[in-house]
């Protein structure tokens, strides 16, 4: 009868061992979670509830904007209710908020496009927002598994009796058959004069580029403007976007002799006659180099970021910001400053950007 007592007690102990677990596990509800969230559920539409991850995704109704077959921009609010469980550099972090998105979704291609993102409080003040330049939106493959694919596939849903939406798309000359390029000799004329604008990009001409390198720092410092006519390899139109306000990539100028010139490279990849590539694959991509420079004895300037666009699908291939890997100097590489701080030279891209917005003048800059 002792042990029949030691094995009921055990028995009674487990059981409530196993409803304290199971209550925990299901006290939690999306009511609960949503008790301090005062969005207006009749527009705000939940996609889902990410318990992981501590946020509920909400799609504004009234912002679905369907753009043609397909295809539709919405506004999406993350409500975080738990602590720690954002992004680190999140202004909000710990206290319940929200971060606002707008994205372009293409259902058919299962593609989005961020056009711009916010932290809001909970009472939805605006505490950090930013607008993604035209020129910088980019299309990108949306993973199966991801957020934003889950999100596109719930509000498509919700589109099955827009008639714009399902309608068929209509063919264009993107689906015919290119046209056979006329064998040529010699370079093509540029796309347009240095110093012109194609939207908030700068061109600042045709570039040739160094056939071995260590880093993207040391393939950009090398780089010369090329100002021949014969056929070259490794070419590049370049073009830069800069905003003298802000603190987003490319915006930012020095105050007096405080500060640093910021400002995005862009280099288009041209085949031997100065015509864009159209060879898919890293390489051959688009690149976009975020940098940043200022002076302390030495001008110098490293990259920030590194992203890398297919030229031909214009899907995002590289996106990093690993400043030892894309700014290290190679075995001949420069020692004027830290190692992966290199000295800009005057032919170089980035130098040339800041002449070009004048930027420089506010410095005394002496670079080799």
């Amino acid at each position: 009868m002792k042990n029949l007592g030691h094995k009921l007690s055990y028995a009674t102990m487990l059981v409530m061992v196993l409803l304290t677990v199971c209550a925990s596990a299901f006290a939690e509800s999306m009511d609960d979670v949503l008790k301090d969230c005062k969005l207006d559920r009749n527009r705000w539409k939940v996609v889902e509830w990410f318990k992981a991850e501590q946020f509920v995704r909400f799609y504004d109704s009234t912002s679905v904007t369907v753009t043609g077959p397909g295809r539709f921009d919405a506004v999406i609010y993350d409500y975080y209710y738990g602590n720690n469980t954002c992004i680190s550099d999140c202004k909000l972090q710990g206290k319940k908020h929200y971060h606002s998105e707008k994205w372009g979704f293409h259902t058919t291609q299962s593609s989005g496009t961020l056009r711009s993102m916010a932290t809001k409080d909970l009472v939805e003040n605006v505490v950090t927002s930013y607008d993604v330049p035209s020129n910088m939106q980019i299309e990108i493959k949306l993973n199966k598994k991801s957020f934003e694919y889950i999100t596109m596939q719930k509000i498509k849903a919700s589109l099955k009796d827009d008639k714009k939406f399902t309608a068929e798309p209509k063919a264009t000359s993107v689906n015919k058959d290119p046209a056979p390029q006329p064998k040529i000799t010699g370079l093509v004329p540029m796309p347009m004069a240095i110093g012109a604008s194609d939207g908030e990009w700068t061109y600042m001409g045709r570039y040739i580029a160094p056939s071995n390198f260590s880093s993207p720092l040391e393939w950009q410092t090398r780089m010369t403007q090329y100002t021949g006519s014969s056929e070259a390899n490794n070419l590049y139109d370049a073009y830069f976007y800069h905003s003298h306000y802000g603190d987003g990539d490319g915006q930012g100028c020095p105050k007096g002799n405080i500060g640093a010139y910021k400002c995005v490279l862009k280099f288009v990849p041209l085949d031997r006659n100065g015509r864009p590539e159209k060879i898919s694959g890293g390489p051959h991509g688009t690149y976009l180099l975020s940098m940043t420079g200022a002076t302390k004895g030495v001008f110098a300037a490293i990259i920030t970021r590194v992203r890398v666009f297919d030229s031909v699908t214009h899907q995002q291939l590289i996106n990093t910001t690993d400043e030892i890997k894309i700014n290290k100097s190679g075995k001949n590489g420069y020692t004027d400053a830290d190692y992966y701080l290199m000295k800009v030279r005057h032919n170089a891209p980035y130098y040339k950007a800041m002449q070009m917005t004048g930027c420089h003048y506010a410095w005394q800059i002496r670079a080799s």
